[in-house]
Order: C-alpha cells, then structure tokens, then sequence
C-alpha cells in the first residue's frame, strides 16, 4: 500500500524528477527502444509506442501499490523526458530497495544521471526512511559500476547468473549504500 498522498517531486540544479505520464510515451519508447541503451538492463528493447505505454502504467501500478516509485528525469528548461530513475524491489519491513534507471542516448556524458540519482537517495534516505539502498549490476557494464562507485556504493558480491535475458544466464555484481554511510546526501535537493 502506499504511503504517500501524492508523488514527490524533486528538483536539483538542472533537473525535475516528476511522474512518469502518458504525454511521455515517445520519449519513453526512444529510451526503452533502443538497444545500446538497454545492453545491461534485462529486458527486450521495445517494439512498439503500445509496449511503451504499458511500461508507464507499470510504473503508475507501482506507485499506486506500494512497490515501487520511478521518476521521469526532465531539464529544467523543457519539459521533454530524457530518462528515468527510481527503486523497485522494496521491503518496506527491512528498510531496504534496489535502484534503477537509465538515460536517453542523446543525453549521455552530461553528469545528468549522476545528479538525478544523489537527488533520489537522497529522498529515499531521508524521506523514505530507506536504511540500504542497492544496485545489481552486469559486470561489463563499466560506466554504471564506476557511477554507483562515485556515488557511495559499495561492491559486495558477484551474484553468479542472477539475471537472465535472451535465454542467457549472466552473472551481477551487488553495491549498496547505507544511510550510516550517506552523510553526502544531506540537503542538495528540494522535494515540492
């Protein structure tokens, strides 16, 4: 169930993390389409604007229910969505939830996701009440290992062929970030 009366709204420097709407579908589906962009993500790139769609009442479900929250990454100056971050996997009983996201090609190399994601773990420690927040990642995928790295994580386990995708089985190294270990992520975003 959800504890929330209504979806907050962060905003940093260059940066509104909002809701994820219907109005987004074309950008959601550039992201969720392309290949290059999902190589580590787990998932099919999608095929169709229609798939896209389901992907954004997926993450409305998930916010709704409880399970969930994934922000749209827009510039201030625009209202175009260029990517997306949040945490899944949530237990709400050990304080704990796993962080996602991904970025729109276009955008890339900007320091953007790492600005969004101090925006959110921030939120989720202090408004969230998270305790340990974590981050499963490919290890081939070098420019996520070395974010999470830059911002906080800790690497604590190869999870031997955790993820599977395209009937293949690949191995995922574990990060987290504690709240006790958190002490960067204090008052650099507002949430309205």
């Amino acid at each position: 169930m959800n504890t929330y009366d209504h979806f907050p709204v962060i905003e940093t420097e260059r940066l509104r993390l909002r809701p994820v709407i219907e109005s987004d579908v074309k950008e959601i589906f550039a992201t969720f389409s392309d290949g290059d962009a999902l190589q580590f993500y787990g998932m099919e790139p999608l095929k169709t604007e229609e798939a896209a769609y389901e992907l954004i009442q997926a993450f409305e479900k998930g916010f709704t229910s409880g399970s969930s929250i994934r922000w749209g990454i827009v510039l201030n100056e625009q209202d175009t969505l260029i990517g997306t971050c949040g945490f899944h996997n949530w237990s709400k009983s050990d304080r704990r939830t796993e962080l996602g996201y991904e970025l729109n090609r276009a955008y890339w190399h900007n320091g953007f996701m790492s600005e969004a994601l101090r925006a959110i773990l921030h939120y989720g420690f202090n408004g969230m009440e998270f305790n340990r927040i974590a981050a499963v990642i490919r290890p081939e995928n070098n420019a996520s290992r070395s974010l999470v790295t830059k911002l906080g994580f800790h690497e604590e386990a190869l999870l031997r062929e955790h993820q599977r995708a395209k009937e293949l089985y690949y191995d995922m190294y574990i990060y987290s970030l504690l709240k006790k270990n958190a002490d960067l992520y204090g008052q650099e975003a507002k949430s309205i």
